[in-house]
């Protein structure tokens, strides 16, 4: 059992990896305007766009929105499922398997997420 769920943690990273990995240098960047980010936008609701700093718009996001958790970044969206990137408010956020939204480690504070509705 232990060996299976080694090989799905294995294969959920290399995945994000695939969505993201040719993004390295635009996500670095995110990173990098993270704490800016997070400080000056609302705990609740739609970021506009002309709030999002130019790491943001890089990535061409569809929506960005804030949660007291956090700062959801939509790549994607197909009826009620949504994916994206996910900046922590806090450091201590840890992710947890099989929960709805579902985040994978990217980076310190970066995750990539699925919510499934």
């Amino acid at each position: 059992m232990l060996k299976n769920l080694a090989l799905v943690a294995a294969l959920v990273i290399s995945l994000a990896s695939c969505m993201f990995g040719s993004h390295a240098e635009e996500l670095a960047a995110l990173q990098r305007a993270a704490p800016q980010l997070l400080q000056s936008t609302t705990d609740w609701g739609p970021i506009p766009s002309d709030q999002w700093p130019p790491a943001l718009k890089a990535l061409h996001p569809r929506s960005v929105y804030g949660r007291p958790e956090g700062i959801y970044i939509v790549t994607s969206s197909f009826f009620v499922q949504e994916k994206g990137l996910f900046l922590s408010r806090s450091p201590e956020f840890t992710s947890k398997p099989g929960g709805d939204p579902e985040y994978t480690p990217i980076a310190k504070g970066l995750y990539s997420y699925v919510l499934r509705g």
